[in-house]
């Protein structure tokens, strides 16, 4: 009896709100089939093709300039002179740096401007934006005449003594954690090559192996050689990219994937989903044999 009585006082309505709600119930109805109505009376805005072709343009104009900003700002340079850390910031894609610390390193060597288009990788239109802050320096080498030569006394060259940098440590050096201060305390390496290593190991993520230090602007050899049993590697420490989710830009700001093995990567991605393994990588020659196994270090599948 109880229960009847709470019923009736809680879901009796009297003949307004009954009228009421009713109203509402309608208004909602209508309401809904407006919403659905008012799509088939409502016309299409037309497209205008010169505006949408303008408008693309001005997106992937959009685009280029941010490819450019990415990689640097153009400033006046000798191409025969600028050291590695310089040429990192110059607008230049990352490959095009690399391939003329390649081409200097073997010997190579500019004499006007044009020669500067070259190096493998240049294209006309990276040249033509580049050529106007290309300055060579001339040579200031002046060959006497013959017999001017002759006359000119022959100078004995002055022996300096030759003093050896002592070796005060003991204690070999990480590599992939060195500071240039700790760097510059073994033999052969000073500021400049120091922070070139610190440098090159920042774009890099951190060196694989040891003998990546050939590929520092400068480094020699011989010095390489004298200073390898003070040097430990963690490969560890070495940063890798995640392939399935790093941008073209990112991939590319790496010195050894260039702007297109970038694209075809994300390309590659995009068309065939998650990349599991690397290898499926070179095995669909997305990467080369050649560069596979100085690239994948620095690559990754999973977080």
């Amino acid at each position: 009896m109880r229960f009847q009585q709470i019923i009736r006082e809680y879901f009796s309505f009297t003949k307004n709100e009954r009228i009421g709600l009713v109203v509402l119930v309608v208004l909602i109805g209508l309401i809904l089939v407006a919403n659905h109505l008012i799509f088939y009376f409502e016309k299409p805005g037309k497209i205008d093709p010169d505006k949408f072709q303008k408008l693309i343009a001005l997106l992937e104009e959009q685009e280029r300039r941010g490819e450019k900003s990415a990689e640097g700002y153009l400033f006046s340079f000798d191409p025969n002179a600028i050291d590695s850390i310089k040429l990192d910031s110059l607008q230049l894609p990352f490959y095009v740096k690399r391939n003329l610390l390649n081409y200097r390193s073997k010997g190579g060597r500019f004499y006007k401007a044009a020669d500067f288009r070259k190096i493998y990788g240049m294209t006309d239109s990276i040249f033509d934006t580049i050529q106007p802050y290309i300055h060579i320096a001339e040579s200031r080498e002046v060959r006497l005449a013959p017999e001017v030569e002759k006359e000119r006394p022959q100078e004995r060259p002055v022996q300096l003594p030759v003093t050896a940098k002592p070796e005060t440590r003991v204690e070999p050096i990480e590599i992939n954690a060195a500071t240039a201060d700790e760097l510059k305390e073994l033999r052969g390496i000073g500021e400049v090559l120091s922070v070139r290593i610190v440098k090159y190991r920042q774009l890099l993520g951190g060196f694989w192996g040891l003998d990546q230090l050939h590929d520092v602007y400068g480094l020699k050899p011989e010095t390489i050689e004298n200073i390898l049993p003070y040097l430990k590697l963690d490969s560890t420490r070495v940063v890798q990219i995640n392939v399935n989710f790093a941008s073209a830009e990112d991939l590319a700001r790496h010195p050894y994937i260039s702007y297109e093995l970038a694209k075809a990567l994300v390309r590659f991605r995009s068309e065939n989903g998650f990349v599991n393994e690397l290898q499926i990588l070179c095995e669909k020659e997305v990467i080369s044999e050649v560069d596979f196994p100085r690239i994948s270090p620095y690559l990754r599948t999973k977080n």
